[in-house]
């Protein structure tokens, strides 16, 4: 593809996840829920794993328990980013999180215990625990006038190995660095 156009494709999914995290999120009806699924696929789209990480032949986007998205991430069977499939695992724990690419802590785990675990591994973690950022997990999903953005510890990230755009730094409504 050429250059331009790969530039192009990525301003549009920017502009397209600009409108996503505006929109307000309605939990009531099941939206926030799918906002958030929206929010994790995109999230793919503006992140480089390390080599080995890169080279497998899918990306692994693993839950831990009770992850409160429902059969939103039904939606996601069957997708592909930068023509590999995305695999869907929910209910993973332990070891197996080490596989995955991104991992989806859900709001009723130890949040903090998992991203210790995961620590300079390239795993994204993700959660829409309060404080996510600020225990050491890489993007925070937070709520901000009855809207739904996220805020990044790209110092994690990078301890990772994993690199985040510059177009999703700009969205985000907060960015940890090191000092």
């Amino acid at each position: 593809m050429h250059p331009s156009s790969v530039f192009f494709s990525r301003l549009v999914l920017a502009l397209l996840f600009a409108v996503a995290i505006t929109s307000p999120a309605k939990a009531e009806s099941g939206g926030e829920a799918a906002i958030k699924t929206a929010f994790l696929y995109n999230f793919f789209k503006f992140v480089e794993w390390p080599e080995a990480a890169a080279n497998q032949g899918a990306y692994h986007l693993c839950t831990t328990d009770n992850d409160n998205l429902g059969d939103n991430l039904l939606i996601l069977e069957n997708k592909t980013i930068d023509n590999k499939a995305l695999v869907i695992h929910r209910n993973i724990n332990g070891n197996e999180l080490k596989t995955c690419h991104m991992v989806f802590i859900g709001p009723s785990e130890n949040a903090a215990t998992i991203v210790r675990e995961l620590k300079g591994l390239p795993i994204l973690t993700v959660s829409d625990k309060p404080n996510f950022i600020d225990q050491g997990g890489m993007i925070g999903l937070v709520a901000d006038d009855n809207r739904l953005g996220f805020e990044i510890n790209l110092t994690s990230a990078n301890i990772g190995g994993i690199h985040v755009s510059a177009q999703l730094l700009k969205l985000a409504k907060n960015v940890i660095t090191a000092n």
